[in-house]
């Protein structure tokens, strides 16, 4: 389907909407050139569902009750069994609560509450790994919880709208910053892969055979699927279908909290490869060249590429710097 070498340059239509970051405007490229940046690795967020109808409603023997709070300063969670007996007016943990009911206090990296919006979640807890991607880095982002509990709400949501999730948001960021680059000699490679993991077989979400696949670790490459198909994109709707084609295919099954729970782990993985010629202008030689070369199909940084000034002179091999 989009099988095929593509060059993505900054200036190209992609046939969707994007916001176009004025010079001065502190946006995505200034936060992925390393304004904003912090120097935390590692981070670990809570977020609490809201309760479902259901849950509301109770059981005939018991009706329903809250047993989770936020504290103010959004780091802490408490966990009670009678919170209007454990938490103040201003909503922090009492110290005597823990003497007459079970109530416990975690602390992590940030916590959302039953009323955070998709937005608020990405941008605080998202967001910087994503653009730390554009400065050449592997990220990677985990949503973990038993079933039912909204990790495919939070990760991938609505594709359109205020529901979109952390993948359609990511996806909107990395093209985002491409259309920005003021740089006029970068050139965008960008690829997606969609896998599964099920009864502890690995297999490609994107390819009609179920054949398992093997995890491979390479020096150059490091740890990857070997087999594993890379389907070159163009646009975010584009990865959408990839997606919504692979989601079709996901083992799923019936439980008590979810009718279509998935019974698989699956993975979206985006490549994003840019690359850079030094001192190559938007209509310089070098240029010229490199729209040559990427004409064949291959992209521009497979293979050197040479500049002359006319017939029967030496060519000059340009340096390129891929990321």
């Amino acid at each position: 389907m989009f099988k095929s070498s593509l060059e993505l340059n900054p200036t190209m239509d992609l046939n969707y909407s994007v916001h176009q970051l004025a010079p001065d405007e502190d946006g995505l490229y200034a936060q992925a050139s390393g304004s904003g940046s912090t120097s935390e690795n590692f981070k670990v967020v809570v977020r609490i569902r809201p309760p479902l109808p259901r849950e509301l409603r109770g059981t005939g023997l018991r009706a329903y009750q809250c047993t989770t709070a936020v504290e103010p300063g959004d780091r802490n969670i408490i966990l009670s069994e009678n919170l209007l007996a454990a938490v103040n007016q201003q909503g922090s943990l009492m110290v005597d609560a823990g003497a007459l009911y079970n109530t416990y206090r975690f602390t992590f990296d940030y916590v959302y509450d039953q009323h955070s919006p998709q937005d608020r979640v990405y941008r605080q807890s998202a967001q910087q790994v994503v653009l730390s991607i554009l400065q050449g880095y592997n990220a990677a982002i985990i949503a973990y919880g038993q079933t039912g509990t909204g990790k495919t709400f939070t990760m991938e949501g609505a594709m359109e709208g205020p529901d979109r999730g952390i993948i359609p948001r990511t996806v909107e960021d990395i093209f985002t910053y491409i259309v920005n680059d003021p740089e006029p000699s970068s050139k965008y490679l960008v690829r997606s892969s969609y896998l599964q993991i099920y009864n502890e077989v690995v297999s490609d979400l994107l390819k009609p055979e179920r054949s398992p696949l093997a995890i491979r670790e390479d020096r150059r490459k490091g740890v990857y699927v070997e087999g594993l198909s890379e389907w070159v994109v163009r646009s975010p709707a584009e990865v959408y279908q990839l997606m919504q084609r692979g989601q079709a295919l996901r083992a799923t099954g019936a439980t008590k909290l979810n009718e279509v729970s998935s019974r698989s782990h699956a993975v979206c993985v985006i490549i994003v490869e840019k690359c850079t010629t030094p001192g190559e202008g938007a209509g310089g030689e070098a240029g010229a060249a490199s729209a040559a070369s990427s004409a064949g199909g291959a992209p521009p940084w497979a293979r050197s590429s040479t500049a002359s000034a006319a017939a029967g002179e030496v060519s000059v091999p340009t340096i390129q710097s891929i990321k």
